[in-house]
């Protein structure tokens, strides 16, 4: 500009020197001087007119020279902003397939940061799936305010000003660099995705299912080999089950059971089979390689988490397996004492040889008791609320449910202990009279004359009255009487000897000591006898009675006498 303004002033210096000379070879052309004058006009004028486009110009530069100046300052201060905020900012990724491809630090037109980056992550994958795509036709186009990264005629990003400041590049450095990263992505998923790999694909899963279909008839055929075989046994050659001459299973039961033996062997192996194939088939495809994950952490997952479990539970089995193993020894020490005192071999002061057995269960008892709480604690999921829980409510059932068996249970020790009776003693509990068959922790049995079986709780016998006919014939001899009455005409010692007589005729009562007679009672008519006789025969006393009774009648009608009435009663000495 300065140079065309020198030009002019040249230009200007010249003309007057131009005109004299020319007025003094022309001094007659008055027209030629008048149309210099106009020219030198228009020449001021254009000259004016450069002046003031000069001048603002000059204004303009020293605007727009200002005006850079703050841009740079205000672009430097966002820069030093931006900076700052980098160090707290992480960025939002734009994950591709679980794969981070780049970092987004601000949104664009309005749209936020987070919908911003799964919009650029959708259109990158519907991309990269495309069957048929070049990673060439990614390409980079530049307006005013943004890079535009394109694939074809698709926006895969958009770049502006500020993504490159929170880079610290230009926009058109940072927008180079991710359209390398958007192809080389988009080139990966075309060799996942495309045309090529989907044919592929396709072809192994036919393989796969071809495959797995010839298996599935392999395997019928094999189940049907064996069905045939078993069927083939069980009219030829298959023999019954038999243990220690109990059959077991017999030709028919043994066939059945082998033949559902095989069909669950089919349906096991079909099972395996799936387990394999399936994963295999899905994982072929990427689309469904997530089935895959999902089928081996619902299937192989928690059968790994079972074998971890067991193998850390080894230590706690090995001792939980120590401790049950001593005291099963205690036990059979402890039983085999038992056994010795119950048969007599071994013996102890005042320990009784019917004690054995239940001083045993009762130890047997608590030695168990002890071996559950000592493991208690080393058993899988002890410490687990569902299993306190569930030990809570067991605990409360037996408490509630369980409280006339606790106090049967409390009552049999205290009868083993008190020893009312033993093993075929011949009783009376309350109104059941029998001999004593079994005597456990609960109940005791009794067999009555008519041979039917008593059973009698053991709480009911403390608070009943127990006599014991065959305890009263091992301490010297069991005394049955009987009641008669005769009018006063009758001379009492008559009476005597006539019982007495009867008695002595008995084969089952003793005739030493000897049987004697109690007057018991004068009545107003008549007077009541006793009869008193020895007995061991205390499993026989309806037996005895009766031999009694007929006798004395004998002698009475030997005699002509008749009793008036007669009462029956049974005592123990």
């Amino acid at each position: 500009m300065r140079h065309y303004t020198l030009f002019i002033y040249i230009l200007l210096a010249l003309l007057p020197a131009g005109a004299v000379a020319q007025n003094a070879t022309l001094s007659t052309a008055e027209a030629a001087q008048d149309t210099a004058m106009s020219t030198i006009d228009s020449l001021q004028q254009e000259l004016q007119e450069l002046k003031m486009r000069e001048l603002v110009m000059r204004n303009a530069l020293e605007a727009s020279g200002k005006s850079a100046r703050e841009d740079s300052i205000r672009r430097a201060q966002q820069q030093q902003r931006i900076d700052s905020l980098r160090q707290v900012t992480p960025g939002t990724p734009v994950v591709i397939e679980g794969d981070t491809l780049l970092l987004l630090y601000t949104g664009l037109g309005g749209e936020s940061l987070r919908l911003r980056a799964d919009d650029i992550a959708r259109r990158i994958l519907l991309a990269g799936k495309t069957l048929a795509l070049t990673p060439d036709s990614v390409h980079l186009f530049e307006s005013e305010y943004t890079s535009d990264i394109m694939c074809g005629e698709t926006v895969m990003m958009r770049v502006s000003d500020l993504d490159g400041l929170w880079n610290g590049m230009s926009r058109q450095e940072l927008a180079e660099q991710y359209q390398q990263a958007i192809a080389q992505r988009i080139d990966q998923l075309q060799r996942q995705y495309g045309l090529k790999t989907k044919l592929k694909e396709v072809g192994w899963a036919f393989i796969l299912i071809v495959a797995q279909i010839v298996l599935f008839v392999l395997t019928a055929r094999l189940i049907r080999r064996l069905r045939q075989k078993t069927l083939n046994q069980m009219h030829h050659g298959m023999s019954p089950l038999i243990i220690k001459g109990y059959t077991l299973l017999n030709i028919r039961q043994r066939a059945r059971i082998q033949l559902i033996g095989t069909r669950v062997l089919q349906i096991l192996l079909v099972l395996a089979q799936l387990l394999i194939s399936l994963p295999l088939l899905f994982s072929i495809f990427p689309e469904t390689a997530h089935f895959t994950r999902k089928m081996i952490y619902y299937v192989w997952v928690p059968l790994r988490d079972i074998m971890l479990s067991t193998v850390g539970y080894i230590p706690n089995l090995i001792k939980i397996v120590l401790v049950i193993y001593l005291v099963h020894w205690i036990l059979r020490v402890v039983r085999h004492m038992a056994n010795e005192i119950e048969a007599g071999r071994l013996k102890f002061d005042r320990f009784y040889s019917d004690w054995a057995k239940p001083t045993y269960q009762i130890f047997r008892i608590f030695a168990i008791a002890f071996t559950l709480i000592v493991i208690w604690s080393l058993l899988p999921g002890s410490d687990s609320g569902v299993f306190k829980g569930v030990s809570i409510f067991v605990a409360a059932l037996f408490s509630l449910g369980s409280t006339t068996t606790i106090g049967n249970l409390i009552s049999g020790i205290i009868i083993t202990y008190m020893r009312p009776y033993v093993i075929g003693d011949f009783v009376r509990i309350g109104e059941s009279e029998g001999t004593v068959i079994e005597q456990n922790a609960f109940i005791t049995r009794l067999r009555d004359i008519k041979n039917n079986i008593v059973t009698v709780p053991n709480n009911s016998i403390l608070q009943l009255q127990t006599l014991n006919y065959t305890a009263a014939v091992r301490r010297g001899g069991l005394i049955v009487h009987s009641d008669f009455t005769f009018t006063y005409k009758v001379p009492r010692a008559t009476i005597e000897k006539y019982l007495i007589e009867g008695a002595m005729r008995c084969h089952l009562l003793s005739k030493h000591p000897k049987p004697f007679v109690l007057v018991t009672q004068l009545e107003d008519f008549y007077t009541r006898y006793e009869i008193n006789a020895y007995t061991r025969n205390s499993h026989q006393l309806p037996d005895v009675y009766s031999e009694l009774h007929k006798h004395i009648l004998d002698v009475f009608r030997e005699h002509d006498l008749e009793p008036t009435s007669s009462h029956f009663v049974t005592v123990k000495q």
